[in-house]
């Protein structure tokens, strides 16, 4: 076989394969012999067939699969014959047999980048300064009253954290989009962020027995796509009003939340929730500048076919949320974060091999003992979950990024900010 390699561009490369005339035609007589013995031609016994008649029968179809059959196993070994690290299949590009009976073809591949040294220089982290108000903890405290409080019928109008039972009637439906004219006893929770806006500003103020007409605007990014961008009249007539009763928060409650046994420790971990998740933000946003700053100093191009891949998961998961999202929309959308994403994956992977930066199986135990002891399960346990769900692999590349970006923080210049 003989085997030339052409640059296209930075990541293209061209194989142009041949593989020699006898190779083709002792294959091809293979196919001809299974044709020959599987064949029933008139006039003769089954297998007895001429050969110069098989071959006239059967001879373009033998040379087609031939030729199928052996770009299949040459392909790889022209790969590795030049070295090359492929980033996605292979493309014919050409295929033919030359006057000597010699299979000749064209295939175009991309090729990940050659990454030379990584480059991390003057790089700058901007780090915030954690703070915690007692407002915020004070805000989830009124979180657990209002989950656990008690609804109590009241004769007054609605106010703006109360809850109102009413009777829908629709008005005016331009596009059709219910087919229900009539909806009873519907509960609406005035307080909650995710109640239809126009209900929240215009119950307020209605008593029993009052009725109103309300149109309601919904957004062009509604969640429901049917409603995305509708305009719906309703008849809303109010058949009572209830208020919240708050309890104290106490010990009683804390017990009701299954979180703390008094409310001093519960209000504890609300706490040291909020302090975490502060210091997660700060953290990812360390990550992200120092990301950044690695990337643009290291612009390697990004094979497309690589792009694609994750652009097509990135479709799949998207639309399973939003299943009506133009799927070209998604992609001009994510291919920036696709390009950045891939071009760390292979940077990190490199300056780990650069700095010598290793996972240790030491450190994997104690992630997964970790995972357990947040899970409530044991050591064991916790590996066969791990390993049955394919996720083994993931944890130690995740524990080896944040390695690297440990390394990356400990060289980088920090400049403090509120």
């Amino acid at each position: 076989m003989k085997v030339e390699l052409n640059q296209k561009d930075d990541l293209k490369r061209e194989l142009q394969v041949e593989v020699p005339a006898d190779t083709v035609e002792s294959e091809i007589n293979t196919k001809l012999n299974d044709f020959r013995k599987q064949s029933t031609i008139k006039g003769f016994r089954k297998g007895k067939a001429p050969m110069n008649m098989i071959r006239s029968l059967y001879g373009d179809e033998a040379r087609a699969m031939v030729a199928d059959e052996l770009i299949k196993s040459t392909l790889n070994d022209a790969v590795k014959e030049k070295e090359l690290r492929i980033a996605g299949p292979p493309t014919l590009t050409a295929l033919d047999f030359n006057e000597a009976g010699d299979l000749v073809y064209s295939a175009e591949v991309e090729v990940f980048p050659e990454l030379g040294e990584v480059s991390y220089n003057d790089l700058e982290i901007t780090k915030e300064t954690v703070e915690l108000k007692d407002e915020e903890v004070e805000e989830i405290v009124g979180f657990y009253r209002q989950r656990f409080s008690d609804l109590r019928e009241v004769n007054r109008p609605a106010k703006d954290d109360d809850v109102v039972i009413v009777d829908l009637a629709k008005v005016d439906d331009p596009r059709g989009i219910m087919p229900q004219d009539q909806f009873v006893d519907v509960e609406i929770d005035l307080a909650k962020g995710m109640t239809v806006k126009e209900f929240k500003e215009q119950m307020p103020g209605m008593s029993a027995g009052e009725v109103k007409e309300i149109r309601v605007e919904y957004a062009e990014d509604y969640p429901d796509e049917r409603f995305a961008g509708a305009s719906i009249t309703y008849s809303a007539r109010v058949k009572a009003v209830k208020e919240r009763i708050l309890p104290e928060f106490d010990d009683a409650l804390a017990k009701r939340s299954g979180q703390a046994e008094t409310a001093l420790e519960l209000k504890l971990k609300i706490r040291q929730d909020l302090e975490n998740e502060k210091q997660d933000v700060a953290r990812n946003k360390t990550r992200g500048q120092l990301i950044e700053q690695v990337c643009k100093q290291n612009p390697i191009p990004i094979p497309d076919s690589l792009v694609e891949e994750y652009l097509n998961a990135m479709v799949q998961d998207y639309k399973k949320q939003f299943p009506g999202t133009p799927e070209e929309e998604i992609r001009e959308n994510y291919r920036e974060n696709a390009v950045n994403s891939i071009r760390w994956n292979l940077l990190y992977h490199k300056l780990a091999e650069q700095e010598k930066i290793e996972v240790s199986p030491a450190d994997t135990e104690n992630w997964i003992e970790g995972f357990a002891k947040a899970n409530n399960v044991t050591v064991e346990q916790a590996k066969q979950a791990l390993s049955q769900s394919g996720r083994s692999a993931s944890i130690r590349d995740s524990l080896l990024e944040q390695k690297v970006l440990d390394f990356l923080g400990d060289k980088a210049r920090t400049v403090e900010t509120k």
